[in-house]
Parts: structure tokens; C-alpha cells; sequence
């Protein structure tokens, strides 16, 4: 029983289409994430990445797949990003055929024309997800301006790799792939700088140690220069790259046992978070808003589990609050002007086990990461008999957001809602976060629930891709 088989069977009602699927589990080893790999090109003349914040968005990518197209936790979020973004912007669509009419009448309803929208068809067979941010970065090459789905040398999340290819046949967008591994939520771009989290920097120099590697590290450098060198040549020529993440893995423990009062718990504590990283993209805790003035330093939002347990007067004893504090000391260090937002941390309650069924599940090949949890409980008083409820944690965070700064349209966020149902009690957070925005400069467009994306481990920023900018 592999990890991911082992959380199916404590978390049987889990969503499927996880923003995690098929990456490897988190480990010091940096296994490489994914399993498709593609044939890779010569780096562009000059390469340079669509900015995450600079500029309005004049054109932007999503992908519906046939299976959540009829959702009714996703349908709400889609409609509500696609209604809110201005009458004007081009969209590409990439979709599941049988669901065109469905995404052809999102779009018609919220008043955008249909001259303003590409279709990209996939047949059903191609098992998508709406994770349209990863398999891939947007960049224009300073050659010529032409646009490009800049791909990572592998990556396994079911059919998503055929995306760039298929965008590439219906639109005058390019395809490429370079020797290097990335994912596009773990990327942001700045105005003279990119971050990348630190996970995917790792596995880079994992891939280049590797036999099999697409390119040779050249004699008497060091594999970290050399993978520098390589990210400048295939995906960003003039900024700087900057790697955000801790200097030494975490330790952090897959599942803990727990005793609050009578009764007993066991924690999936690491769902959602990376190995030198507290969540896995970088894009669900941090958010570049940009310079406050021409002469002004880069303004940072950085998520806070503090923050949102003290204005939810709750406590998250698995969200690493000190992992966020030392990446916004390492941020201001750099010269950055970091502004701390709430971020939570919250459990959704599970099956309930009894002990005697975790110790079973402990000695099943593979189980072996239930066996330090299993050995807390017990030492907290649990029997064979005791019933354990299975608490699986995930991140709801506002960081993961639509930035506008712009001189030609003004400065605009799209921001998502979670105060809904359940969460009603986060529409604390919601109020806070536009007044924080507003308080920016920014005129906030606040869009609808995404409670079922965050218990997917994304929220709107992972579900599309800029490809132009305007003024």
C-alpha cells in the first residue's frame, strides 16, 4: 500500500482530483515529481514570463474538465471568476468535448462575445484536470513577442501534459519543453525578479544527477549554477531568480496521534505541503502586489496562521506558522515590503477507526508511516478498542488570488470567498482581506465559494494561466 493508497483508505470520502495527484510524496530524498516525459527544444532567444501582477489581464487560459463541469462545489467558482473578469478579455478554453455547450454558455452569460473566446477541444478520453496553472509557464520570447507554453521535463498529472500541445494546434501559441522541473503554481513574476519554490529547484538538481538526464552538467561546475544557468536560458533571460522555501527539509510528521480531552484523533498533517515549503506552490502563500510607488520597494502579501487563529480564535497545531515567519524574514532581508495576511489551517472530520483497525493498517506493506502515530496514541491511553477519528487538514488561503496593477485600468484583485455553508464563520476573513486590499489601493471584485477547490488544495489563481498583460 503506497501513501497515496494508504490516505484513500483513512479518507475514503476525500475529493478526487487533488492539486496534489501523482506528485511524489514529500521527502528529503526530492524524488522527481511525475512520470511524462517530453522531448525538449532549444531555449528561446530571449525568454521572459508573463508577470503574476504587472499590467491588465488581456488574455488567459482555463481548462473545464467533463467531470466538474457538473459540480455544483466548482461550477459557482468558475462562473464567478469568469463573470467578474472585464467584458474584453480573450479567453482560451480548453475543455472535455461533450462539455462544450456547457462552457460555451458560461461565457455567453456573463456578456463575453464569442470572438473573444478559443475553444481547444480534448476528447473525453483525456482524463483532465482544472488545474490550469502547472504543466507549464507562460512566457513571450523578446525576439519576436511570440508566446509560449514553456513546459517542465516531466510531468505526471494525468492527461494535463497534453494541454501546451493541444493549445499550440488551435491557437498562435507556441509549445516547447525544457530540461528543468517546475510547476507553474510554484512560480511568480515579478518586475525584475521570479520566485520558484525551493521544492522544484531541488528536484532540478535531483534530475541532472540522474543517468537519464536530458543534459550533461559541464566539468568543474556546480550543479546548482549549472541548473541557474538553465532556468535563465529556457525560462526567464533578465530577471533574477529568487528560491523561496527553508534551508533544511521539514520536519514534519505524515500522520500524529492525537488526544484532545476523551477523544482521539489521527492528523494528516502534511496534505498540501512541500519539503522546504509549507504548502507546495508558493502561490497559495504568498501574492505579489507590486511597488507601491516607482521609487518604493516590492510589496509581498505572505499568509499567517497566526493571524487567522487569532481572528477566528482557533488553534492550528499543524500549520507551521514559523515556517511562513522565517520566509517573511528572509523576504524582508531581500529588500521586500511584507505585509502579513491571515492564511488557515483548518481539518475536515473523517471516518472513525477503532485502534485496532489502525494497528492492522500500521503492518500492511506500506503502512509503515502509520506506525509513529499509532504508538502516540497508544501512549496517550488509546486500547484496541478506542475509536479514533480520522482529521485531515488543508490550507484556505486568500493569497491565491487574481492581481491587476495596472496603469491602464486601475489597480483590480479577484479574490475568493469561503465564508459559505460550514465556513460561514471565515467570512471574518473574507471582510479582512478586502479591507487589507482596499486599504492597498485596489478595487476588490469578490468572487464566489471556493471551499470545494481548497479542499482540493487549490483555489482561483490554480485554476487559470495569464498569457498577455496589457499596460
Amino acid at each position: 500500500m503506497n501513501r497515496d493508497s494508504l490516505y484513500r483508505v483513512l479518507v475514503p470520502d476525500a475529493p478526487l482530483h487533488l492539486h496534489t495527484d501523482v506528485d511524489a510524496a514529500r521527502a528529503p530524498e526530492f524524488a522527481t515529481r511525475g512520470a511524462v516525459v517530453k522531448e525538449f527544444s532549444p531555449g528561446l532567444d530571449s525568454p521572459s514570463l508573463v508577470s503574476s501582477f504587472d499590467g491588465s489581464i488581456e488574455r488567459v487560459l482555463f481548462c473545464f474538465p467533463s467531470w466538474a463541469a457538473s459540480d455544483p462545489e466548482l461550477v459557482g467558482g468558475y462562473t464567478s471568476v469568469i463573470s467578474a473578469l472585464r467584458v474584453g478579455t480573450q479567453f482560451i478554453v480548453v475543455h472535455n468535448a461533450s462539455v462544450r455547450n456547457v462552457v460555451e454558455r458560461w461565457f455567453r452569460d456573463a456578456g463575453h462575445p464569442a470572438e473573444n473566446i478559443e475553444l481547444v477541444p480534448l476528447p473525453d478520453f483525456v482524463a483532465l484536470t482544472d488545474w490550469a496553472e502547472d504543466a507549464y509557464v507562460s512566457l513571450k520570447d523578446g525576439a519576436d513577442g511570440s508566446g509560449y507554453l514553456m513546459e517542465p521535463w516531466s510531468f505526471g498529472r494525468y492527461g494535463d501534459a497534453l494541454i501546451a500541445d493541444a493549445v499550440e494546434e488551435h491557437t498562435d501559441i507556441r509549445a516547447s519543453s525544457a530540461p528543468l522541473i517546475f510547476q507553474g503554481g510554484n512560480c511568480l513574476v515579478g518586475d525584475d525578479f521570479w520566485f520558484l519554490g525551493k521544492d522544484y529547484f531541488a528536484d532540478t538538481l535531483t534530475s541532472l544527477g540522474d543517468e537519464r538526464s536530458p543534459v550533461t552538467t559541464p566539468s568543474g561546475t556546480q550543479p546548482a549554477t549549472f541548473a541557474t544557468e538553465l532556468f535563465s536560458t529556457y525560462v526567464d533571460a533578465t530577471r533574477r531568480l529568487i528560491q523561496i522555501g527553508t534551508r533544511k527539509p521539514i520536519p514534519l510528521q505524515d500522520y500524529v496521534g492525537t488526544r484532545e480531552a476523551d477523544d482521539y484523533y489521527l492528523d494528516i498533517t502534511s496534505g498540501g505541503s512541500g519539503t522546504f515549503q509549507p504548502i507546495f506552490h508558493i502561490d497559495m502563500l504568498l501574492t505579489l502586489v507590486g511597488p507601491e510607488t516607482d521609487e518604493g520597494p516590492f510589496r509581498v502579501l505572505v499568509g499567517s496562521p497566526t493571524l487567522a487563529d487569532e481572528l477566528l480564535g482557533t488553534t492550528s497545531p499543524f500549520g507551521l506558522a514559523e515556517v511562513y515567519d522565517g520566509i517573511a524574514r528572509d523576504l524582508e532581508r531581500a529588500g521586500f515590503a511584507v505585509v502579513r495576511n491571515p492564511l488557515v489551517h483548518r481539518p475536515t472530520l473523517g471516518q472513525r477507526l477503532t485502534m485496532r483497525q489502525l494497528r492492522d493498517l500500521s503492518k500492511e506493506p506500506d503502512g509503515a508511516a502509520l506506525v509513529p502515530a499509532v504508538a502516540q496514541l497508544l501512549s496517550a491511553g488509546a486500547t484496541d478498542v478506542t475509536v479514533v477519528t480520522v482529521r485531515d487538514w488543508h490550507h484556505i488561503t486568500w493569497n491565491n488570488c487574481l492581481v491587476e496593477n495596472s496603469g491602464k485600468v486601475g489597480r483590480h484583485v479577484y479574490l475568493p470567498t469561503f465564508g459559505h455553508g460550514d465556513n460561514a464563520d471565515l467570512a471574518t476573513i473574507d471582510a479582512a482581506m478586502k479591507g487589507l486590499w482596499e486599504e492597498l489601493g485596489f478595487t476588490v471584485h469578490l468572487l464566489g465559494d471556493f471551499n470545494g477547490f481548497a479542499r482540493r488544495l487549490g483555489v482561483v489563481h490554480c485554476i487559470k494561466k495569464y498569457v498577455t498583460r496589457g499596460g
